[in-house]
């Protein structure tokens, strides 16, 4: 008789773990070209942390159109939770990880002319660039995730590499219905078994409201979820504590 993996025994356990994404508290603040000092992103991290997240997710891009250097390292020198680090595969975002050490490092695709993140990393073109920009973060105890789309050649890439966990993209799922919802969702559950028969954490994030939220909890061996545009949204008539603790409530219940 074959023996049960651990690791799919321990993930089973364990709440999902929410990251909230504070980046659009900065884009607020940059409307103004940065000369307020409002909203404040440690004040943000604090009553994310007072709802019950575990981490914050923030995007430094290379445009800079949110979340700032001096951003960056204000809150890792804080720390009030965990902190994952999204970057584009450049060497000045690997620079700046190295320096000022995030617990996470997510790399995420990036074009200047985009709204938000628009699909997954294509790590199987991506292999040799990542493979040692990935052991030198894991050299500064740095651990690192992807954010692909749910196919089994990106998750099989994904370990090539060295990644620690995939976050799969799931703001096409939050936007199909019908039959091509139930399509995609497969296909997320397809990659996330693959994902931890490989030895990979599962994460989910972008676009996922309180309803999707409910919905994505399902997802076979799922253990994070990175939230932030829809938090910070509802964050405008019901606080942000309180919205994080909703949406907590949402991945868990």
């Amino acid at each position: 008789m074959k023996k049960k993996s651990k690791f799919k025994k321990n993930i089973q356990k364990k709440l999902i773990r929410l990251g909230v994404n504070i980046d659009h508290a900065a884009t607020l603040r940059q409307v103004r070209a940065g000369t307020t000092k409002y909203p404040d992103l440690i004040e943000m991290c604090k009553l994310a942390k007072a709802g019950g997240a575990q981490q914050i997710t923030i995007h430094l891009r290379e445009d800079r159109r949110h979340i700032q250097d001096s951003d960056v390292k204000n809150i890792l020198q804080k720390r009030i939770l965990k902190i994952n680090l999204e970057m584009a595969v450049t060497t000045e975002m690997l620079k700046i990880a190295l320096k000022q050490r995030p617990d996470w490092v997510c790399f995420v695709p990036e074009k200047r002319e985009e709204l938000t993140t628009e699909g997954g990393l294509d790590v199987v073109k991506m292999v040799e660039k990542l493979k040692p920009m990935i052991q030198l973060l894991k050299e500064k105890k740095i651990k690192v995730s992807l954010f692909i789309e749910p196919s089994i050649d990106q998750v099989m890439a994904s370990r090539e590499v060295g990644a620690d966990a995939v976050e799969f993209h799931t703001g096409r799922w939050v936007l199909l219905s019908g039959i091509k919802k139930k399509t995609e969702w497969q296909r997320l559950n397809n990659a996330s078994v693959v994902a931890n028969d490989l030895e990979m954490s599962v994460h989910a994030g972008h676009g996922l409201d309180y309803e999707h939220a409910k919905l994505v909890s399902k997802l076979v061996y799922l253990q994070e979820a990175n939230i932030g545009h829809s938090l910070i949204c509802y964050a405008l008539t019901d606080g942000l504590k309180t919205s994080v603790q909703k949406m907590f409530r949402s991945l868990n219940d």
